[in-house]
């Protein structure tokens, strides 16, 4: 035999069935050939590339991050030569441009076949973690086919030219059985396992029905999985993403018919269209993004509910505030109307000096009095000594009424206050000495 199928090829692949065959031709092939350079270096998309290339291009504020060829986790090489492009490195591009100031939207540039299942989960994981922080747009240069349409599937919008191709989204285990032609080779081969199914589906023996269907358990596991990420992605049920999901290959309009893409454009308007979106108008954003905006409507509707009950909270203590006065204003001019203007100023500067009720209930007997126990009353309150019979309490409070008037040039209102307060028992006395 020539040609030897590489045992380190993987074995379960989101791809075209035609690419893989194809993929697998050629490493064989190159294999065959590998002491002859120049075979290799033919190989399309063979060579180790620049590493100062930067990762992605800038079109104004739009990082355009290329997903091409067929797709391996770390990178399909043979002998220092790639032959795929690495989906850790197409998620290191990502994350670098959703760090760069630079970069508004991110656009994933889309030329590819699919390629292995394992690393396809931690691309699709990538793509949503930096669409968290900016947009990610899908363009189909060409080819979006299974496992690059798996990891467009996180990106807000995909688009694809009318003649572009896209689907094929399905999971296929490539198994080659070589045993008949081992056997005209005059070749036997051994399997010796600890394990049952510790060597399902090698290429040197016939393909059992009970291997076969372990074989197609794990393929329809990694199916379950991708239709996961369809209905995720393309916000479906599960019965329209199996519509979507039979492996079938549509063109750009049939696919955006199906809702696969969401629009079929050129790539020039696509681009337009996602610098547009860097400035989006609020019912673009409420269209696009009905979740969000819900949710931010929602807490400015607490916040604003929470400064109304405060300003509600704060006019009721102001009205109530208003209302006092009002009311006190009400009973002044009461007083004034039952017993004259002399006692009810007399009565407004008692109540103005924090007379407590039973205070005011000694007062009403003086109100209740003559008109000169009334000027009795205001000369004593304003500071004019009254001559009170055997009562000397009545001048020793006035006195320190006018002494604190003088030390803190307060009002005589906030003086009385103030010692009747320092002085409880010469106030009561001064009060008793206003009943006469």
């Amino acid at each position: 035999m020539t040609n030897k199928f590489p045992s380190t090829l993987p074995r379960e692949w989101a791809i075209l069935p035609d690419a893989l065959r194809s993929l697998v031709s050629d490493i064989e092939r190159h294999i065959a050939h590998s002491a002859d350079a120049p075979a290799l270096a033919a190989f399309p998309g063979a060579g180790l590339g620049n590493p100062d290339e930067a990762p992605y291009e800038l079109d104004g504020s739009v990082a355009i991050v290329p997903v091409q060829g067929t797709l391996t986790k770390n990178g399909f090489s043979f002998f220092g030569f790639k032959f795929s492009e690495g989906m850790r490195d197409i998620a290191a591009s990502l994350r670098r441009a959703a760090a760069d100031h630079r970069v508004k939207s991110i656009m994933l540039d889309v030329d590819s076949p699919g390629g292995t299942v394992n690393g396809t989960e931690e691309l699709a994981e990538a793509v949503a973690e930096v669409a968290a922080v900016k947009p990610v747009y899908a363009w189909c240069d060409g080819l979006m086919a299974s496992a690059a349409y798996w990891i467009s599937c996180g990106a807000k919008e995909i688009a694809a030219s009318a003649t572009s191709k896209v689907g094929s989204i399905g999971v296929i285990l490539l198994h080659r059985e070589c045993s008949g032609a081992l056997e005209k080779a005059g070749v036997t081969y051994n399997v010796i396992t600890a394990g049952h199914f510790k060597a399902a589906g090698n290429d040197v023996e016939p393909l059992s029905e009970e291997m076969r269907a372990y074989l197609q358990h794990s393929v329809d596991g990694t199916y379950d999985l991708f239709l996961t990420a369809v209905e995720k992605g393309r916000r479906v049920n599960r019965e329209k993403a199996l519509t979507m999901a039979d492996g079938k290959v549509f063109s750009g309009g049939e696919a955006l018919a199906i809702g696969l893409i969401d629009r079929v454009c050129s790539r020039s308007d696509f681009l337009k269209h996602i610098k547009k979106g860097d400035s989006m108008n609020p019912a673009e954003l409420k269209a696009q993004y009905p979740d969000a905006v819900a949710q931010i409507r929602a807490e400015a509707v607490a916040e604003h509910e929470s400064e109304l009950a405060s300003a509600r909270e704060e006019a009721r203590a102001d009205g109530m505030k208003e209302g006092e006065e009002r009311e006190r204003a009400r009973m002044v001019a009461l007083a004034a109307a039952a017993i004259g203007e002399e006692a009810s100023a007399t009565l407004s500067e008692l109540a103005s000096s924090g007379m407590t009720p039973e205070q005011l209930a000694m007062a009403k007997k003086v109100i209740g009095s003559s008109g000169s126990r009334l000027s009795e009353m205001r000369e004593a309150h304003s500071g004019n000594r009254v001559e009170q019979k055997g009562l000397r309490e009545e001048a020793s409070f006035d006195t320190l009424v006018k002494d604190h008037m003088a030390k803190t040039n307060c009002g005589r209102g906030e003086a009385v206050r103030a010692m009747a307060a320092a002085h409880p028992e010469a106030h009561t006395a001064w009060l008793e000495s206003l009943k006469g």
